[in-house]
């Protein structure tokens, strides 16, 4: 009977043994918890938020589940693999406002659980390839990067081809990016997962009607807050929203930046027709001739900046593309031709200005002028689009004030500099000439007036000697008052009274 009871207690003892030393091992898991951080009993959260850490803390239980870093400032902007090691069971994890700039590559590779990554209010400028490659979250917070107190004016995130490669996720937000364009192939790998995409408060003027598709499978999209260029390649978009309005729900809706009959109206105060595109206008056209090749510049406006096309007399073209700059509303194409060609024939050329709205071409029937005349002419566009036919000017000859290039020193009197003929002068030379022949003519007139007072001189000498050899002989020279006297003296004794 004693031995009965002592296997018992000994089998007993062995139990409670074995259930203290797993209760003191969850209990320990339990409590293990960094010191600056706090750890609520019974849950696997973690919540260092504004503790003003260097960085991620060390001794954060291995089974946290959501760990809270928001309002940190890392020592380090570099975020690394390290940074997150031994946290695979990590289904959360806020890191907003921690001064990050940096992502390395498979950063996240470890955290195959994760769910909700938030890197908002940081100072990343750029996300290269795959940088979240192997994640699979349900909201991806890339909003306010770099943050709008420190970054520079004309910062905005930047999104290499391939950063979301890899990436698998509901939600995605990047409201506050200064975003001014964002590719479609960029969002590609996303298709088929991402429901929620935000974009607004960016520098979006205009989408492609490609992001039609991406659009349509989203079940909920905000883009207000942004400066709309609404013409008639953004009228796709109003229509969209007009028969998805739902999908716009809880945020502020879309609204117009330009142009003046639209600016700072919202999508639900304008209708289908304010949506509209100008035709282009021809602004103006150039031709220059030089002996051995021809430049003709031809330049157009319109809404959108249209696209250009010189179009030669043998049907082949030259394209000049609508320049990227947003705000650029003119186009400019130059098209040079060498000298295959036949003097004193006439050829037509073309410039065909496209956008939206339509094509308006310019037509001009060129003469080529013979190889002793060189021309520069101006055409002004005419409500016809047909330019006349190109005047010549002799080299020699006058050449007419319509052809002057005002105002630009690598014209020559109309010739292009260092290309002209060696009879063509420049202003210099002119100035030099009047200057030379006002110089000359003061140089004859003060030789003239030198011998001519010579001479005088002289005379005046020679008639002052004449005098003085009389009196030396004794001679007196009858002065006209004796002379009349003389005449007088039988009838007058007064002469010398």
């Amino acid at each position: 009977m004693k031995c009965v009871f002592s296997a018992r207690w000994a089998e007993g003892g062995l139990g409670i043994v074995l259930f203290l030393l797993v209760s003191l091992g969850s209990l320990g898991l339990g409590v293990a918890c960094p010191r600056a951080c706090s750890c609520p009993q019974h849950s696997k959260n973690v919540y260092c938020s504004r503790k003003n850490l260097p960085a991620i803390p060390a001794g954060i239980p291995f089974n946290t589940m959501q760990l809270n870093m928001n309002e940190n400032k890392f020592q380090s902007p570099v975020l690394s693999r390290r940074n997150l090691s031994n946290l695979e069971s990590l289904e959360h994890l806020y890191m907003s406002n921690c001064g990050i700039e940096t992502i390395t590559l498979d950063t996240f590779s470890d955290l195959t659980k994760l769910k909700w990554l938030d890197l908002s209010d940081n100072e990343i400028r750029f996300i290269a390839d795959f940088t979240f490659r192997g994640l699979s979250l349900d909201h991806l917070f890339l909003d306010n990067n770099p943050k709008t107190e420190t970054a520079e004016k004309d910062s905005s995130l930047q999104l290499s081809a391939s950063a979301f490669s890899g990436l698998t996720t509901m939600g995605l937000y990047m409201h506050k990016c200064r975003l001014i364009s964002l590719s479609l192939e960029v969002m590609l790998p996303l298709n088929g997962s991402l429901r929620a995409l935000w974009l607004d408060d960016n520098m979006f003027e205009t989408f492609s009607s490609r992001w039609l598709n991406k659009f349509k499978s989203l079940s909920h999209l905000r883009l207000g807050k942004n400066p709309f260029h609404c013409n008639c390649e953004l009228k796709w978009f109003y229509n969209f929203y007009k028969s998805h309005s739902s999908v716009f729900s809880g945020g502020d809706p879309p609204s117009c930046a330009s142009p003046v009959h639209t600016r700072n109206k919202l999508f639900s105060d304008v209708v289908e027709d304010d949506f509209r595109c100008e035709l282009p206008t021809f602004k103006n056209v150039d031709i220059v001739f030089d002996i051995e090749w021809s430049k003709l510049n031809c330049s157009a406006s319109g809404d959108p900046t249209p696209t250009l096309y010189w179009v030669r007399p043998d049907g082949t073209t030259e394209t000049f593309y609508a320049p990227e700059n947003e705000e650029a509303k003119d186009n400019e194409g130059i098209m040079y031709i060498t000298s295959s060609h036949n003097y004193d024939s006439s050829d037509r050329y073309k410039c065909v200005a496209s956008n939206p709205a339509g094509n308006v071409t310019f037509s001009l029937n060129v003469v080529w002028p013979p190889r002793a005349k060189q021309t520069t002419e101006s055409l002004v566009p005419t409500s016809s689009g047909v330019a006349p036919v190109i005047r010549s000017h002799d080299v020699l000859g006058t050449r007419d004030s319509f052809g002057w290039k005002a105002n630009q020193p690598e014209m020559k009197m109309g010739v292009i500099a260092g290309q002209g003929s060696e009879n063509d002068f420049t202003i210099v030379d002119i100035v030099g000439a009047v200057v030379g022949t006002f110089l000359l003519t003061l140089l004859v007139c003060v030789v003239v007036f030198h011998f001519y007072y010579r001479r005088r001189e002289r005379l005046r000498n020679e008639q002052i000697d004449f005098q003085k050899d009389k009196k030396r002989n004794n001679l007196y020279i009858m002065a006209e008052a004796d002379e009349n006297c003389v005449k007088m003296i039988n009838h007058s004794n007064d002469c010398h009274s």
